[in-house]
C-alpha cells in the first residue's frame, strides 16, 4: 500500500514539474517572412525594404545602381 501511495505522489510531482517547466520555457522566435531580391549588377540577394529598386530591378546599393547605368 505504501508503494502505490508513494507512485501515485512521484506520478503528481512529474506531471506537475513538467507543467512548470513547459511554462517558463521562452517562446521561439518567429521566421522571417520578407520578401527577398537580388541586385541586378552583383546577384547578392537582400531584403526587399533595403534594396534600391529602379524600375523592375534591384540593387543592393546606390553604387550598384550607378555603374549599372552607366554601363549601359
Amino acid at each position: 500500500m505504501r508503494i502505490l501511495i508513494l507512485i501515485a505522489i512521484g506520478l503528481l510531482l512529474y506531471v506537475i514539474i513538467g507543467n512548470l517547466l513547459r511554462r517558463n520555457k521562452p517562446p521561439t522566435p518567429k521566421l522571417s517572412t520578407e520578401k527577398m531580391v537580388k541586385c541586378r549588377h552583383c546577384d547578392l540577394h537582400i531584403l526587399e525594404q533595403e534594396a534600391i529598386q529602379s524600375g523592375d530591378d534591384y540593387y543592393c546599393s546606390q553604387e550598384h545602381l550607378e555603374s549599372h547605368h552607366q554601363s549601359k
